[in-house]
């Protein structure tokens, strides 16, 4: 990072996610908008989420027998507990990528105004033409289709990490929290982005390494906000401003009419 440690960078990143939380001041009526596409995905999300979390036993017994067959008593249970947890780990994982990517899909109007409404109080960008609403919408689908296989396979490892008794499942839950920021940085500043011509996922990707720890901070302090119940439903307006609030920092915009 340029100018600081890792550490002061991810501490910056975390402090766009509360800066967003101040847009409320500036149009608490839009913000409130920003909570409805975000509780009906919540509902699905969830729905199948819990689902899982029903059958996790039936899982985790499955996976048992083809692993650890002869394992009885104290053992069998034991090895039930900890698959249990990897399972849930990695479907909460993939839960939070894919209740972000669809809201932002389903709520793409709402949340194109919050982001334009931090950029128009801090001195709009000079953007190019935008892509239109057809072709924006077909290449978020290619997109999310593209990283929720990514997230399949990251929560494959992290299962298998979790495995390892509690070195495991603490280490599991902090690469889980990394990777799924670093997923969520890149989905939150997708609008921003695009506004400003960096439509190609490759082309976001390399922004936000352009300032890593500030990203991870950033995606980090919202992973773990999505975790707190309905906290990802209250979190998703902010989360948006503080998105376009990180992606000035990466493209070295002034905050000309008024700082925040």
């Amino acid at each position: 990072m340029r100018g600081g440690s890792a550490v002061s960078g991810f501490g910056l990143g975390a402090s766009y996610v509360w800066r967003g939380f101040r847009t409320w001041s500036s149009n608490p009526k839009l913000m409130a908008w920003g909570l409805v596409p975000g509780a009906a995905t919540f509902l699905l999300v969830v729905g199948a989420f819990v689902a899982v979390s029903y059958n996790v036993g039936d899982a985790a017994s499955w996976v048992i027998d083809r692993v650890a067959s002869g394992a009885t008593g104290p053992l069998a249970t034991a090895l039930s507990v900890l698959v249990a947890i990897a399972l849930v780990a990695g479907s909460l994982l993939a839960a939070v990528y894919t209740f972000t990517a669809l809201t932002l899909l389903v709520g793409q109007p709402f949340f194109e105004r919050i982001s334009r409404l931090v950029d128009d109080e801090l001195g709009p960008p000079d953007a190019p033409a935008e892509e239109g609403w057809w072709r924006s919408t077909l290449r978020g689908l290619a997109e999310f289709a593209k990283l929720l296989s990514l997230t399949a396979v990251v929560a494959i490892g992290l299962f298998f990490a979790s495995l390892i008794p509690v070195a495991g499942t603490v280490t599991a839950f902090v690469m889980g929290a990394v990777f799924g920021g670093w997923l969520l940085s890149l989905e939150l500043t997708a609008y921003p982005l695009s506004r400003r011509g960096h439509t190609d996922l490759r082309h976001r990707r390399h922004q936000l390494a352009t300032q890593r720890s500030v990203s991870a901070g950033f995606g980090v302090t919202v992973f773990l906000l999505f975790l707190i119940p309905f906290g990802a439903v209250l979190a998703m307006p902010s989360a948006t401003a503080g998105a376009t609030l990180l992606t000035r920092r990466l493209l070295g915009e002034a905050e000309a009419t008024r700082t925040r």
